[in-house]
């Protein structure tokens, strides 16, 4: 398996980077949902906060900030003068580029739309999943203190982090609504009952006798009316 010529052979000969394709995206270091943890933005109002982002991978991003506007003041180390600094809340960026945004937490209309527990992430959307599975991948929040838990965790969305942190939900063994305690039970999960086909056709055909009976009834009636 070390045998330098092994090596060679599989790199230039048998290996074809076209065929392959990325199917985990993170964000320092982890997927979501662990970048809730991880690699979230923890902020207060009235705050300036440079963010440094760094695409590793080897397709673009495309990182778009919910509730906020970011300035990119520096491209690859390099500070960009007062007229090339771009407000936006979605940034291209290439393979191996980095771009400094500087972003400002003052409720201003532009810049912030106010305290919240806003997403940022990845808007190609595959850089959202992780092995196919939404959401996953490149996604994490902009979060206020003032809605931040003990262990800096978003506050008021227990239900959908039980859903995401189970590993059965990424092993899709899991329906989407299961831990809704008022719509699971009503629903289940797709597959589980196998269809009664000998009662769908009766219905249909039930259904089918009953309208014919009624069109024969109203031709009876317009015929004694005429």
């Amino acid at each position: 398996a070390n045998d330098p010529r092994l090596i060679a052979l599989r790199m230039t000969r048998q290996h074809n980077m076209t065929e392959s394709f990325e199917n985990y995206f993170l964000l320092n270091g982890h997927s979501f949902p662990y970048t809730l943890r991880d690699a979230s933005i923890i902020v207060d109002e009235n705050e300036d906060v440079k963010l440094h982002v760094a695409n590793l991978q080897r397709s673009a991003v495309a990182i778009h900030t919910h509730g906020h506007k970011t300035t990119a003041v520096a491209y690859d180390g390099v500070e960009a003068p007062a007229g090339l600094q771009m407000i936006r809340d979605v940034f291209d960026i290439a393979p191996a580029q980095r771009i400094d945004l500087h972003l400002q937490t003052k409720n201003d209309g532009l810049h912030s739309y106010g305290a919240g527990a806003w997403m940022f992430h990845d808007h190609v959307p595959t850089g959202a999943t992780t092995d196919g599975m939404e959401p996953g991948g490149n996604i994490a929040l902009i979060l206020y203190k003032s809605l931040a838990d003990e262990q800096g965790m978003p506050k008021g969305h227990t239900e959908m982090l039980d859903q995401v942190f189970s590993k059965d939900y990424y092993a899709k063994k899991q329906a989407v609504w299961e831990n809704n305690k008022e719509f699971a039970p009503l629903l289940g999960d797709a597959g589980l009952l196998t269809p009664n086909y000998v009662r769908i056709i009766g219905f249909g055909l039930a259904v089918g006798l009953l309208i014919g009976l009624l069109l024969i009834v109203l031709r009876l009636f317009k015929r004694k009316s005429s």
